[in-house]
């Protein structure tokens, strides 16, 4: 009885932190998108996505 009790508090608390890991995801895109949005109407340059992963991979390379 004790083992059910538990799984059934780890299994709530994976659902839990599931979701929350889901609503931060959609979060920060729909943010991201109404940054660039904003910016690309103020006429800020904004680096397309690929210079964005070549800079990341650079920065990557460089604290390996």
């Amino acid at each position: 009885m004790r083992i059910k009790r538990v799984a059934r508090s780890v299994s709530a608390f994976l659902t839990q932190l599931g979701a929350a890991v889901v609503k931060t995801v959609v979060t920060s895109v729909a943010l991201g998108f109404v940054v660039v949005a904003v910016m690309q109407y103020m006429g800020v340059p904004v680096p397309s996505a690929h210079e964005l992963l070549g800079g990341v991979k650079k920065l990557a390379a460089a604290l390996s």
